[in-house]
């Protein structure tokens, strides 16, 4: 199965996700069979970006320094609302949280990033606001 095919696939936790070829109850937890019946677990990072480029800044006016904190707290309040929203769109509480100079990351195995995707947009977010990107993991590691 190629990946683009995968990626079409169903995420698990999401209900309705389809395992071929196996009735085992285990597979359907937390694991969707693909192809060739091997377990995939669907690994869902989201990126919320700060701001293009690093917060220090050398030779700013009083006025440009106090447009870019501005700017800076704007932004933070944007991640806050993505987070929020994060927590109240996905039933687990289990998501793991990365701050850095560049925006934050949350990340967590088994989320339906589709539905994410989906219901991040009907709360109002645009593609700025937020980037979700999927990884999977067989039985040999992570792709």
């Amino acid at each position: 199965m190629s990946f683009v095919a995968l990626l079409k696939t169903r995420p698990v936790g999401d209900e309705r996700v389809t395992v071929a070829d196996s009735d085992d109850a285990a597979n359907a937890d937390n694991t969707a069979t693909a192809d060739g019946g091997l377990p995939v677990v669907w690994h869902v990072i989201v990126d919320i970006p700060f701001l293009d480029g690093p917060f220090r800044r050398t030779r700013l006016s009083l006025d440009e320094a106090s447009e870019a904190l501005s700017k800076r707290v704007e932004r933070a309040t944007v991640v806050e609302r993505v987070l929020r929203a994060l927590r109240s769109i996905s039933d687990a509480d289990d998501w793991q949280v990365t701050i850095s100079w560049k925006g934050v990351r949350a990340e967590r195995d088994g989320e339906s990033y589709e539905r994410l995707e989906q219901e991040l947009r009907a709360a109002g977010f645009d593609d700025g606001d937020f980037e979700i990107r999927v990884e999977y993991a067989r039985s040999w590691g992570m792709l």
